[in-house]
Formats: C-alpha cells, structure tokens, sequence
C-alpha cells in the first residue's frame, strides 16, 4: 500500500504530460486554456509560414479597462507550436512562491513542456530577468533529456510599473 502514495503523485498533474511545444495541437483546446478561460483576441501573420496567436487569459481579476490582461501569445511556424509568451505588468515582482502569476506560468510551461516547473523555478526565471533590466534572462528547462528554455524581459513600457513578460520556447 505505501507504494501506491509515489505512483499516484507521478499519475498527476506535475508527472510528465504530452508537450504541446514541436506541435501542430491546439493550444485554444488545452487544459491550460480550460483552466483560465482563454479567448482569442488577434491573429498575426509575422512572415512565410509564422504566425502569432494572442490570447487574453480570465485569470485572477476580470479583463477590463481598469486593470490590463494577462496575455498569451503563440508563435507557430509551418502550423507547429514554437513558443509561448506570458505578458503581465506589475509594480514589483509577479513570480514569487505562491503567487497568481507563478502558477499559471508553471502552468503555461507544463502545457507547453510536459513538466510544472516548481515555484523557485519560476522565481529564478523572474530575477535572471531583473538583474539584467531590458535584456532576456534565460534559464534552461530540460525535461525527459530535451531542453527547452525558459526566459524573462522585463521592460518600463507602464507608466509607474513594469511589463514583465515570460516565455517558454524551442531552443
């Protein structure tokens, strides 16, 4: 019976799931996007064979003039998923242990990856990009012998607050 505790904990979430990322699923269908109510808000084509999705996530708070959405946006090449960018602004950090934000990133990354990152993970990737202010802080994510990377930019683009902006991508 005690053998049983590990072998469900593996048949979770955080076990391995099918990755998303390398792709031709559907990210509007995901389990992520069920969770947090996804909705289209535009559709770009950025070049031959490059296209960039951008979805509004109904997080936290309600999408509304007041307060500015948490935005997805999917990057797919040849209709395969290449990357995914989490958008949010804050007045200090967003990625600390516990928080919103740094569940749904490690959520967004399981999505993308297979894995949930734990919630330092997530923190290191927020400093890596802090210390270097307007320029990408990259941390390596491997899972089941692939790398993949997760990086953060965090820019002064909100008058009185930062746009911190997440991404988990192919290397």
């Amino acid at each position: 019976m005690r053998f049983l505790a590990p072998l469900a904990l593996l048949l979770t979430t955080s076990a391995l799931a099918a990755p998303l990322l390398g792709t031709t699923n559907s990210f509007a269908t995901s389990p992520f996007c069920a969770a947090y109510q996804c909705e289209l808000a535009g559709k770009s084509n950025l070049g031959p064979s490059l296209t960039e999705y951008r979805y509004t996530i109904r997080g936290e708070s309600p999408v509304s003039m007041q307060n500015s959405p948490t935005v997805v946006t999917v990057i797919r090449q040849n209709d395969r998923v290449i990357s995914a960018n989490y958008v949010t602004g804050a007045q200090d950090g967003v990625m600390y242990p516990g928080s919103y934000n740094n569940t749904m990133f490690a959520r967004l990354v399981e999505t993308m990856t297979g894995k949930r990152p734990t919630p330092d993970v997530v923190s290191k990737v927020e400093s890596t990009g802090g210390r270097m202010m307007r320029q990408e802080g990259i941390v390596p994510w491997v899972v089941a012998g692939k790398t993949y990377r997760l990086s953060c930019l965090i820019t002064s683009e909100y008058a009185n607050a930062v746009r911190v902006s997440f991404r988990v991508y192919l290397p």
